[in-house]
C-alpha cells in the first residue's frame, strides 16, 4: 500500500512538472528562435531566469501538492520526482554538449576542407582592370557603399544596380538571388560625369557622397533605364546571404566577383575572413568591400586615400578648387573638413587666404540668388547651418569671427 501511494505521488508530480517544464520548453525554444530575441536577449535573458525560479518553480510546487493527497508516502513520490527531473536534465546536458563538440569540430574540418589559401590572400594576381559596368546587388542608390567611389575613382565605368524584373509585384516572392537568376535585370545605373552636367540643381546628378570623401572633379548621373544584363561583373558581399559558401567562413567578411556573359555566370575572384564555424576559431584578416574592388581591378590611383591624408588648409584648397567644376554642397564640404587628421587638436586658426576660400565655398553651395527665389524663409540658415556649428566647434575665437557671415 505504501508503495502503491508513493507511485501514485511520484507520477502525478511528475505529470505536472513534466507537463509545465514541456509548455515552457516549447515556448521559450519559439521565442528564441525569432530575430526579436536575437536583438533583445541580453536584456531578456536575467529576467526569464528569475521568472523561472520565482514564478514557474513556485507554481509547480503548489499545483503538485494540490494534486496529491497529502499522506507521507505520496509526498515522499512527489518529492522524488525533482531530484529525477535534475539527473536527467544534467544527462540531457552532457550528452547534448557532447555532441555539439563533435558537430562543430566536423563543421570546422569541413570548413578548412573547403576553404582555398586565395581566399586569405589580400592580392589578386590577374587584375581585371577597369571595369565597364559593375553590377551591385540592393538599394544602393549609388548614395552609400562601394558605388560612389567605384565611379569617382575609376575602378568602373558604370554602376549597374539590379533589381526585380520589370512588372514585378513586390508582394508576389520572385527569385531574388542572382547567383541562380537566368536574367539579370538592371534597375537603376550610374557614371561618374564632368563639365556642365555637374553644375545642373538636380538630382540626377549628385555630389554630396563624392564631396563627403574629397572629390570635387565630378559628379555622379543616375539613369533608370530598366535592361536585362549581359556583359558585365558582379560583385557581392556579406550584406547579401547569397555570396556565402555552404562551407565558408562565418561572422566576418566576404567579397566575391563574378564575370557575367549572357545567361552564364562563374566567380572570378573571392576574399573572406572569419571563423570557421560559429564557435571555432578566427581566420583570415579583415577587409573592406572596397579594398577587394581596388585590388580586383589593379586600381593603382586611389583618389579617396590620398584626399583622405590632406591637412585642413589642403582640403580646404581642394575643395575651392572644385568651384566652377561642380556645384557645391556645403554639407558635404563640412563632412570633409570634419573628417581631417587634426580634427583632435581644436581651436585651429586659418589664414586670410583660407577663410576667404571657405566663405566663398559657403556663397557658392548657398548662393544668396536661390535664396531670393525660394520661398522657404529658412533656406540660409538651413543651407549654412552645419557650417556655422563647424566652425564654431574647430576653430578658434578670432577665426570663427572671421569665417561667420
Amino acid at each position: 500500500m505504501r508503495l502503491q501511494e508513493f507511485l501514485f505521488g511520484f507520477f502525478k508530480s511528475l505529470l505536472v512538472s513534466g507537463g509545465i517544464l514541456l509548455f515552457v520548453w516549447t515556448l521559450v525554444a519559439g521565442v528564441m528562435s525569432g530575430e526579436a530575441f536575437m536583438i533583445l536577449s541580453p536584456f531578456i535573458i536575467g529576467p526569464m531566469i528569475v521568472g523561472f525560479w520565482v514564478i514557474i518553480v513556485p507554481l509547480i510546487v503548489l499545483l503538485t501538492f494540490a494534486t496529491i493527497d497529502r499522506s507521507s508516502a505520496e509526498v515522499f513520490g512527489a518529492l522524488a520526482v525533482y531530484p529525477v527531473l535534475v539527473a536527467a536534465f544534467l544527462g540531457f546536458r552532457t550528452v547534448h554538449s557532447s555532441l555539439e563538440k563533435e558537430r562543430v569540430q566536423t563543421a570546422i574540418e569541413a570548413a578548412r576542407a573547403a576553404l582555398d589559401p586565395k581566399y586569405l590572400q589580400r592580392k589578386i594576381d590577374n587584375p581585371i582592370g577597369r571595369i565597364e559596368t559593375l553590377a551591385l546587388k540592393g538599394q544602393d542608390s549609388c548614395t552609400t557603399g562601394i558605388c560612389p567611389i567605384a565611379l569617382a575613382d575609376g575602378m568602373a565605368e558604370r554602376v549597374a544596380i539590379l533589381g526585380p524584373p520589370p512588372g514585378t509585384i513586390l508582394d508576389n516572392r520572385y527569385e531574388d538571388n542572382p547567383l541562380k537568376t537566368e536574367t539579370l535585370w538592371v534597375e537603376e545605373t550610374y557614371r561618374a560625369v564632368q563639365g556642365k552636367a555637374c553644375l545642373l540643381p538636380d538630382s540626377k546628378h549628385q555630389v554630396y557622397w563624392v564631396q563627403k570623401v574629397g572629390l570635387f572633379g565630378a559628379c555622379i548621373e543616375k539613369s533608370d533605364r530598366q535592361f536585362p544584363l549581359e556583359d558585365a561583373v558582379l560583385v557581392l558581399d556579406e550584406s547579401t546571404s547569397n555570396v556565402n559558401r555552404p562551407n565558408g567562413l562565418r561572422g566576418g567578411d566576404v567579397s566575391a566577383a563574378y564575370q557575367i556573359k549572357g545567361k552564364t555566370l562563374h566567380e572570378i575572384a573571392r576574399w573572406e575572413a572569419g571563423a570557421l564555424s560559429w564557435h571555432g576559431p578566427m581566420v583570415g584578416e579583415r577587409f573592406e568591400t572596397i579594398d577587394f574592388l581596388r585590388t580586383l581591378t589593379g586600381s593603382s590611383p586611389n583618389g579617396v586615400g590620398e584626399a583622405a591624408k590632406l591637412t585642413l588648409p589642403q582640403r580646404i584648397d581642394a575643395a575651392y578648387g572644385g568651384i566652377g567644376k561642380t556645384r557645391i554642397d556645403v554639407g558635404a564640404v563640412v563632412d570633409y573638413l570634419q573628417s581631417t587628421p587634426e580634427q583632435n587638436h581644436p581651436k585651429t586658426e586659418l589664414d586670410d587666404e583660407r577663410v576667404s576660400r571657405l566663405r566663398a565655398l559657403v556663397m557658392e553651395g548657398c548662393p544668396l540668388k536661390a535664396k531670393e527665389t525660394s520661398n522657404n524663409p529658412y533656406y540660409m540658415a538651413q543651407c549654412r547651418g552645419s557650417y556655422d556649428r563647424f566652425v564654431d566647434w574647430y576653430f578658434g575665437s578670432a577665426t570663427a569671427g572671421a569665417l561667420k557671415f
